[in-house]
């Protein structure tokens, strides 16, 4: 067995205002458990595009979102770079991404929980 070395880069994306900087800061939170630290104020979280819908889903009741501010939302979520894309329709859920070792980057392999993404989150 060898060593792999790899180079990470990080691509910034434009700060979002308003409802979708929201549910941004609800994602470091709610991610925090499957973070991996950088220095002081920084986390690298993995999400699967089935975690933010639920995280989506459950943010738009919890603030009683219109519409419109979820569709903001998703659209914003589509937008980024997904690693196997974003995906219109997902198939039904397994349950397994809602198990507490479920980890996106290993456990989504045969990609049924959509895209893949690392964000990395800075304050």
């Amino acid at each position: 067995m060898g060593m792999d070395i790899g180079i990470m880069k990080f691509e910034y994306l434009e700060r979002p205002g308003g409802v979708v900087y929201d549910f941004a800061c609800e994602m470091a939170v709610e991610g925090a458990d499957d973070a991996y630290m950088f220095g002081e104020g920084g986390s690298c979280i993995p999400f699967t595009q089935r975690q933010v819908l639920r995280m989506l889903d459950e943010f738009t009741r919890e603030r009683g979102l219109s519409p419109q501010e979820r569709l903001e939302i998703r659209s914003w979520l589509a937008s980024l770079p997904w690693i196997g894309g974003w995906q219109d329709a997902l198939p039904p859920s397994d349950g397994r991404d809602q198990e507490d070792d479920y980890y996106p980057v290993v456990d989504n392999d045969d990609g049924r929980d959509g895209g893949i993404i690392e964000l990395h989150f800075s304050w």
